[in-house]
């Protein structure tokens, strides 16, 4: 064991901001309140937001990432999509006529 007074000095210091009541009046009832906190059943309305906020969570990530990769993805093209149409010609063909949109 080392001779540190960490925990010691921590526990000093933490006395002044821990609240004590004085009179057992205020302990009954911040210990009744605790008590009702913890043991009050959830809404219906608790129940729903603890499922859709980390299925939230979970689509707005997903939403980030898509974004970050498409910006990424057309960044790092080195043709522009105007130029792959003007170069690649298109052509229809309907009852052995070919139509061709280029011209």
């Amino acid at each position: 064991m080392s001779d540190d007074r960490f925990l010691e000095r921590l526990r000093e210091d933490a006395a002044m901001l821990r609240y004590e009541p004085r009179d057992a009046f205020a302990w009954t009832r911040l210990a009744a309140r605790v008590r009702e906190r913890v043991n009050r059943p959830a809404d219906v309305s608790q129940l729903l937001a603890r499922w859709f906020r980390p299925i939230a969570a979970s689509f707005l990530l997903l939403a980030v990432a898509a974004g970050v990769t498409v910006t990424w993805l057309e960044r790092t093209q080195p043709t522009y999509p105007v130029e792959t149409i003007a170069s690649h010609p298109v052509e229809i063909t309907v009852d052995g006529d070919i139509f061709s949109l280029t011209e």
